[in-house]
């Protein structure tokens, strides 16, 4: 075989998906949780622009869930700047 066909298929150094945050972690969720997990995700994105500037914070759409022991439960993500005194 010639040296072009190696250079074919096969890992390459940088392929695959970018992500848009700078580090991410692979973990074992409990699937009833997967939806709440997403949600809090989109939030704290949304929530990016968040400083002083906005002293009361956002808070999330409620999210219905079942816990692992099945009681229903509504979620909320507040997200509220850190003010200096």
């Amino acid at each position: 075989m010639s040296d072009t066909s190696k250079k074919h298929g096969g890992a390459r150094a940088g392929a695959g998906r970018k992500t848009k945050y700078e580090k991410t972690v692979v973990m074992r969720v409990p699937e009833k949780y997967k939806e709440a997990i997403q949600h809090m995700i989109a939030h704290l994105d949304e929530c990016a622009y968040i400083d002083k500037h906005y002293p009361s914070g956002s808070e999330s759409s409620p999210l219905f869930i079942r816990s692992l022991d099945d009681n229903a439960q509504h979620v909320t993500i507040a997200v509220k700047p850190i003010l200096k005194s």
